[in-house]
């Protein structure tokens, strides 16, 4: 392909062509049709990490509960946890609603500037120029991993985007590339030419307002940007869970502990059993009978360990898998007896098993309620004593 006139990567022509394509194009997503800062910073911190359009039902819904800064502070960290469920990334949830009781706790107004919002807990500087963007017009650019892709391929930038000065260099290209009066829909016209446009695979070029001054482009070669981070290798874990319900087909939940990965959200009963790190000379099993049987003969006594809860383990019901960071983890869930009384105290309760997708479990225990529906094995010693789940706000 030809080399680029100088004058396509003219940053006074690259800004205008890019608004010009983001007016024309662009998604109606409804945190666009507000500039509260408040839903504004809850849209970012829910849209990291997890697609636009899986967001929005989830911003709807917790905006209708929590619609400013002082009901999120007011609430239960359990419920802000509970409309988070199935989002992930819980940790995001927690320091949201840390920071919104920092700031009811000073007065309850909301920051103006980046530098201000990333005083708060969780607030990066991503987060923190996007809402004072946004909201408040300030030309502070971004840079997430969207924004990365599209400045590493279009200066093709040869090292990694997780370098310190690398990310310099593309702030300071952000910046210089921001429309003084219009930053906020800058900032989001680039990344929404990352996330439309200039895919991590076969980018959408002929489509592209950059098209014509892109480094990458007229080398043939945009898919080798941005280079490659290095990363850890995977560690397979395997987990085993129980189903335990009672007579009236309750199913058994544990709220999980402060310090624990999910901490505040509920789970089926679960431990870890083994984790293959490197170097390792026994692989972990490949055949799913061989899974399940690693999984019962550890289960019993890992969550005795863990949880303190004793059970007999009866049918293997189905198995969940995902990943968490470098981690890839099989789960394998058994239908289950309480060996003795039922555990006691506020971390147990028992739930309908209809009623599981609304209780604020994590993503592997969500995904593995479907098998508590109905009648079946697992039922608790009758009058076993436990907790109650605790009320739900209205």
């Amino acid at each position: 392909m030809p080399a680029p006139l100088p004058d396509a990567r003219d940053p006074a022509r690259l800004s205008r062509e890019l608004l010009a394509w983001y007016d024309a194009t662009r998604r109606d997503l409804p945190w666009r049709r507000t500039r509260d800062p408040y839903a504004i910073w809850v849209s970012e911190v829910m849209a990291q990490q997890t697609t636009v359009q899986a967001v929005i039902p989830y911003w709807e819904r917790f905006l209708a509960s929590f619609p400013d800064v002082g009901a999120l502070a007011a609430a239960p960290l359990e419920e802000v946890l509970r409309h988070w469920a199935g989002l992930g990334y819980y940790r995001r949830a927690r320091f949201l609603h840390a920071a919104a009781r920092e700031l009811a706790a000073r007065g309850g107004e909301l920051p103006r500037t980046a530098a201000e919002w990333l005083a708060l807990p969780g607030v990066g500087p991503y987060t923190a120029a996007a809402i004072a963007s946004i909201a408040y017009g300030e030309a502070a650019p971004v840079v997430d991993g969207n924004v990365a892709r599209v400045l590493t391929r279009f200066d093709r930038v040869p090292d990694p985007p997780d370098r310190a000065a690398v990310r310099r260099r593309l702030e300071a290209r952000a910046g210089e590339l921001l429309d003084a009066a219009r930053p906020g829909d800058g900032n989001q016209a680039l990344m929404e030419l990352g996330a439309r446009i200039c895919a991590p695979r076969a980018p959408r070029c002929p489509a592209c307002p950059w098209s014509a001054g892109c480094l990458a482009r007229a080398a043939g070669d945009p898919e080798r940007f941005p280079a490659a981070v290095a990363r850890p290798g995977s560690v397979p874990v395997l987990r085993g869970a129980v189903l335990v319900r009672d007579r009236r087909g309750r199913v058994l939940l544990r709220r999980i502990p402060e310090g624990e990965v999910n901490a505040g959200l509920l789970e089926l009963p679960s431990a870890t059993i083994r984790e293959w790190r490197g170097g390792e000379a026994v692989p972990p099993p490949e055949r799913t009978s061989d899974l399940e049987a690693l999984a019962r003969r550890g289960l019993g006594r890992a969550l005795a360990r863990e949880t303190g809860l004793a059970v007999t383990l009866r049918d293997a019901l189905g198995r969940e898998r995902h990943a968490i960071t470098h981690r890839r983890i099989t789960v394998v869930l058994f239908a289950a007896t309480l060996r003795g009384a039922a555990p006691r105290g506020g971390a147990w309760s028992w739930h309908d098993a209809a009623a599981l997708a609304g209780a604020g479990l994590t993503s592997a225990s969500r995904k593995l309620s479907r098998f508590a529906g109905g009648a079946g094995p697992g039922l608790a010693p009758q009058g076993s004593p436990v907790s109650s789940p605790p009320p739900r706000r209205s």
